[in-house]
């Protein structure tokens, strides 16, 4: 990197007189790498910039996010083959992972947050769904250990709970974020009927997804919706201290891209945006019951679906 400004130079230009850098994901040695290369240049934080252009996608980009799309399904179909009552969560990780890998899934999922890497997703069970974490999100899972306490657990899933997929797939560094609900014989009634609940909230979010409306108002429409019309207020996007300001996040060549649907965001929708929504309930010492999909926003009658999976809750 040393080089640089003498290849600049070089080539006959003139050394910048500002470098714009993405100092919200910088290391801080580089950054001193970057300042004694060019020891005259004024250096500009342009993380927000460049967020909020690569926030709308490209026709080439939507593509491959479709690609990524028509992974899913088919996992889930082989999940359906492999899921037995005791087998462990890890266990249907690993299966679904690798059946993801043969599909084409790319394998890394990149996040900007710091701190915030995971494998596959959220692929849970029962109570160990309803684990409370760091992450930022409203389903996490147990982990093995604390070292990584996020994702499946060593615990065996057991019949009529909920059983959480919540799976990324990337194809040429382009990701998808989708989940659906599982489960080995019925669930409860009422768990049932929040995951009905569920879906009427997503495609309500969906319809609301218009170019020109501020995302932080969209949130505030879809709680309140929620409050009036649920009596799963107190459960929806967490419960207690845990419970998430958001339901749904950008996705792209990274899965916390912008948009954010959440408290507060000043974000004005724009045609070409890709967005995971995701309601979901969370019940403690029970399980989540919940649905995720991708979106692009497009027109005034809502986002476009870009994920393909059905959306019926699968009971095996």
């Amino acid at each position: 990197m040393s080089k640089i400004p003498k290849d600049i130079q070089e080539a006959g230009l003139p050394l910048p007189r500002v470098l714009g850098l993405e100092l919200d994901v910088l290391r801080v040695n580089q950054y001193e790498r970057y300042r004694k290369s060019f020891p005259e240049v004024t250096l500009v934080d342009i993380s927000a910039e460049i967020r909020l252009q690569r926030s709308v996608k490209s026709e080439w980009e939507l593509a491959r996010i479709e690609e990524s799309a028509r992974i899913f399904p088919l996992v889930l179909e082989f999940a359906k083959e492999v899921l037995h009552p005791g087998m462990t969560e890890v266990e249907l990780e690993g299966l679904l992972a690798g059946k993801a890998r043969a599909l084409g899934h790319g394998g890394f999922i990149r996040m900007r947050g710091f701190d915030s890497e995971f494998y596959a997703g959220a692929i849970t069970a029962g109570v160990q769904a309803a684990t409370r974490s760091s992450f930022d999100s409203p389903v996490t899972g147990q982990g093995i250990s604390i070292a990584h306490p996020n994702g499946a657990s060593m615990e065996q899933i057991q019949m009529g709970e909920p059983i959480v997929v919540d799976m990324v797939t990337v194809v040429n560094g382009y990701q998808i974020d989708q989940t659906r609900i599982l489960s080995i014989g019925p669930l409860s009634k009422e768990l049932t009927m929040a995951y009905e609940m569920a879906r009427l909230v997503e495609e309500k979010l969906r319809r609301a997804l218009i170019p020109g409306r501020v995302a932080g108002e969209v949130y505030e429409e879809i709680l309140t919706w929620v409050c009036d019309n649920t009596p799963y207020e107190d459960n929806f996007m967490g419960y207690g201290a845990s419970r998430v300001s958001y339901v749904g996040h950008g996705v792209g060549l990274e899965l916390d891209e912008l948009p954010t649907i959440s408290r507060g965001s000043k974000e004005v929708l724009k045609t070409g945006m890709v967005v995971a929504i995701e309601p979901k309930f969370v019940f403690p010492s029970v399980g989540v019951v919940g649905i995720e999909d991708t979106v692009v926003i497009e027109a005034e009658l809502g986002a476009r679906y870009l994920s393909v999976t059905p959306r019926e809750l699968m009971v095996l």
